[in-house]
């Protein structure tokens, strides 16, 4: 079935009722954080101190250093700022075993985490919302260190090898069947499907698709070098990708399961950027970006195209104001702005469709945002916390790290 964030929204509950435990615990804990992340938390203050206390509001800037650390180890604070809001937890963060590389969720109170160390995966269950998790270890295990993939859909969890020739399936993320490590023959894209690459490539390779443990190519591969493919379909059950072409970057939709894709070009910059999208009910909102001209990380926004008739067509993109950088996707926000993390871990909205950006002052440094099946999922927010959030605005932090 299609998306179905957009009918979410509006009917589920965002808060959670958290009582605010005594000052005398909430300094114990504080105190066992910092002996537990004492090199991530101090390589966080040495850059805090580093930092310009700045405006409550500015534009990004090419220069600008990681925001301030913000109390972290509060646990069951509020942050707010710009509309968007970020809820703690009762307690500290529950360990899990490995670190945290993936999060998905398939609705507000259902969702996987993968989790990885070394030569070991674990794949982490919950149904209340991220409070409380199951962990088993995951039948797929890392390859030369190169972690799993895990691709969530409405019918289940797929975990595919870094070289992608072993596969397993779950209904529910806890009892596991081998998907085999033959590659199926192509197949038109169904609802549950899931975009993947067959190669660990960043741009170039070819385009599959996931569904149920079943890994098959996509009935046509796309008329573009790809770099990026959407995690979910669109609302009108379109499926996306992007990258670029000899004309400079673009995008590719399918709306018939991947027999045909309609390609837009978005020419006039250097050969190296790329595209991707971002979508909310008819609105799709293209992300350009290229190398940062220092360092290939962050990557640096170049351009916002916006399309109101869900990808028919779009406005010429506009070139975004500053030497802006972004971590992971935009994110569409039902006021009608966008939002998005940078490289530096600040958090930034647009009034304008991507044109000029305004800095959120007093929320958790976070350095990706990626969409999900029913969400979005908020990447090293303090160094230590995953955070997810329905709607872009309100985020509410999971016990887990």
């Amino acid at each position: 079935m299609p998306d179905q964030l957009e009918s979410r929204l509006r009917s589920e509950g965002r808060g959670l009722e958290i009582e605010q435990p005594p000052l005398e615990v909430i300094a114990a804990r504080a105190a066992t954080l910092r002996r537990r992340r004492l090199i991530a938390q101090a390589g966080v203050a040495t850059l805090a101190v580093l930092a310009t206390a700045g405006v409550a509001l500015r534009l990004v800037g090419p220069a600008d250093r990681p925001p301030p650390a913000v109390a972290a180890s509060d646990p069951a604070a509020t942050w707010s700022a710009g509309g968007i809001t970020i809820n703690g937890l009762p307690h500290l963060p529950t360990d899990l075993p490995g670190t945290v590389r993936d999060a998905e969720f398939v609705d507000a109170e259902h969702g996987y985490l993968l989790t990885t160390e070394c030569c070991r995966a674990w794949i982490s269950t919950t149904d209340d919302g991220g409070r409380t998790w199951h962990t088993v270890e995951s039948p797929v295990a890392p390859k030369d260190k190169t972690p799993p993939t895990m691709l969530v859909a409405a019918d289940g969890v797929t975990v595919v090898s870094a070289d992608h020739h072993t596969r397993a399936f779950s209904a529910d993320g806890r009892i596991w069947a081998s998907g085999g490590t033959a590659l199926a023959p192509a197949a038109p894209l169904t609802g549950n499907a899931r975009l993947v690459s067959l190669s660990d490539a960043d741009c170039g390779a070819e385009t599959a698709a996931v569904a149920a443990g079943v890994l098959a190519p996509v009935p046509q591969q796309p008329p573009l070098t790809v770099c990026w493919r959407s995690s979910v379909r669109a609302g009108d059950g379109s499926f996306w990708v992007g990258g670029r072409t000899p004309a400079g970057p673009a995008v590719a939709v399918t709306r018939d399961g991947g027999a045909t894709w309609t390609v837009t070009e978005f020419p006039g910059y250097a050969p190296t950027a790329t595209a991707r999208a971002a979508m909310l009910g008819r609105q799709v909102f293209i992300s350009i970006v290229g190398p940062n001209e220092a360092t290939t990380t962050p990557e640096r926004l170049l351009a916002v195209a916006t399309s109101t008739d869900g990808g028919l067509s779009f406005t010429p993109p506009h070139p975004t104001a500053g030497q802006a950088t972004i971590g992971g996707d935009l994110v569409p926000l039902l006021d009608g702005r966008l939002l998005m993390v940078d490289g530096y871990g600040h958090w930034l909205v647009s009034e304008d469709e991507g044109v000029s950006w305004v800095r959120l002052e007093g929320l958790h440094p976070t350095m990706r945002l990626a969409r999900t099946q029913a969400g979005y999922v908020a990447y090293k927010m303090s160094t230590i916390y995953t955070g997810f959030s329905a709607d872009g605005s309100t985020w509410q932090k999971l016990d887990a790290q």
